[in-house]
């Protein structure tokens, strides 16, 4: 009899594991179901016409993360070199403020992460990249119209990693810093 009890125990503590990793799946995709069908995608690349560069703003990375050497300041610095590699100008504020006033636009990128609650460390994280700038709404009357920042191009990654694999975060960064770089020299080609 007790080890039918036991038996029970682990079962269910093994479907309450279960429980736990279908909540955090659930979680992660189900946003993405609840867009709009007339909604535009993110990756308007009529919207990067006309850049002279970008500000670059990278969040900080959770502690988690940084316990493996993955830091912001090291984002920071990969994604500038790809950037100034493609030929892309890398704008201090000042500079971007002064450049592009009506826009501002900066290139932001953050990493979330969350250690899974298994025995086994892993982490479930997504890596995104946006390009926000100063928008209007076209449909208000030009005496209310109030900038405001506003994504106009968008790209994400989702995925989970032991620490060994913690690589794969900083090549998702440079996939999606490549997809940016495309998207930047199609609107605005080389002479």
């Amino acid at each position: 009899m007790e080890t039918g009890a036991i038996q029970n125990e682990k079962l269910g503590t093994k479907l309450m594991k279960f429980k736990r990793a279908l909540v955090f799946a659930v979680a992660f995709c189900i946003p993405s179901f609840f867009a709009p069908e007339n909604s535009f995608p993110l990756s308007c690349v009529e919207c990067l016409k006309g850049l002279e560069g970008v500000e670059l703003l990278v969040e900080e990375v959770k502690a988690e993360l940084e316990n493996y050497s993955l830091t912001a300041i090291q984002i920071q610095t990969d994604v500038e070199a790809k950037l100034r590699e493609a030929e892309i100008k890398v704008l201090s504020k000042e500079e971007n403020e002064k450049l592009q006033p009506l826009r501002k636009p900066y290139l932001y990128v953050k990493i979330n992460s969350h250690k899974l609650p298994w025995k086994r460390e892993v982490f479930a994280y997504t890596i995104e990249i946006a390009l926000k700038q100063l928008v209007e709404l076209p449909d208000q009357p030009k005496s209310v119209r109030k900038p405001f920042y506003a994504p106009t191009w968008y790209k994400n990654i989702v995925g989970a990693v032991t620490p060994k694999d913690l690589p794969e975060i900083r090549d998702g960064v440079y996939q999606l810093t490549d997809k940016f770089i495309k998207a930047y020299l199609t609107a605005n080609p080389k002479p």
